[in-house]
């Protein structure tokens, strides 16, 4: 009986002690915001696959639907900033979005001052099987069907994940891609706090937080409760290390290869 007793024991409490192990050390990843965006036009296949081109481990585009079902790259909801046309994108259809230019950054290259809006279906055709593309939904659960289909459709190799500021819409994906990486987005500790028991609860596999929120407790808080930390938009290698050094797995940057071979040179 006290053979019994014991073996109960363990059964028991074997769960907790797991949780409460350290997860494995991951490779600092470097994730290109809205691809090589510091290079080409932010948001468009171009920079995408430059992003990839240039070494990053994975490139990160914001996704919008329009009013003909379709789901494009865009980060706006107007199109006015970023094309010089009016447009409202979840208004208009594809067939008046499809041939707007990107106006291109100071510090675009000019062989692409002709980037035009694409397609979610054509950038998901051109993933490398070892890099990944970080999918942000800027819109509510409405898109997520039409995601689904698009996915389903044009996903052949490579890796995606999600990631939302929006609670609801992450919570969802998570629930129909229980496979996928998804990472609640967040800006400030009062959101991130208010929000934090029901990410766990969700499954969700960890959170992506503007860089100046993040300190090592609240890292080792995510890490005690099982959430992975991804950190987001760093254009500096000093705060690009310290943020991996607090544990940090994965930084969001327009200047990938960059940053990375920053870094790189200070080991």
């Amino acid at each position: 009986m006290k053979t019994i007793a014991i073996v109960l024991l363990i059964t028991l409490f074997a769960p907790l002690n797991k949780a409460q192990e350290p997860g494995p050390v991951r490779a600092y990843q470097y994730v290109g915001h809205r691809g090589a965006s510091y290079l080409a036009p932010e948001n468009t296949l171009a920079s995408i696959q430059l992003a990839w081109e240039l070494g990053a481990d994975a490139a990160e585009c914001d996704v919008m639907l329009t009013a003909d079902g379709k789901v494009v790259l865009f980060h706006d909801k107007n199109t006015k900033k970023l094309t010089g046309k009016t447009y409202v994108v979840k208004g208009a259809s594809w067939n008046e979005l499809k041939s707007l230019v990107v106006i291109p950054r100071e510090t675009n290259r000019p062989e692409y001052d002709s980037e035009t809006i694409p397609l979610l279906q054509d950038v998901l055709a051109t993933i490398p099987e070892d890099r990944m593309l970080v999918i942000e939904i800027k819109t509510g659960p409405e898109i997520l069907p039409y995601l689904q289909e698009v996915i389903s459709l044009h996903w052949k190799s490579g890796n995606i994940s999600f990631i939302a500021f929006d609670f609801e819409t992450i919570k969802q994906a998570k629930a129909l891609y229980p496979e996928v990486p998804c990472y609640y987005l967040s800006s400030f500790k009062a959101d991130l706090n208010k929000h934090f028991e029901a990410v766990v609860e969700s499954h969700l596999d960890g959170v992506d937080l503007r860089h100046v929120i993040i300190n090592r407790n609240l890292v080792e808080r995510c890490h005690g409760s099982g959430l992975d930390v991804w950190c987001w938009t760093v254009n500096d290698p000093e705060i690009a290390l310290k943020m991996q050094q607090m544990g940090v797995s994965a930084v969001t940057t327009d200047r990938p290869a960059w940053l990375k071979e920053s870094l790189e040179t200070r080991k």
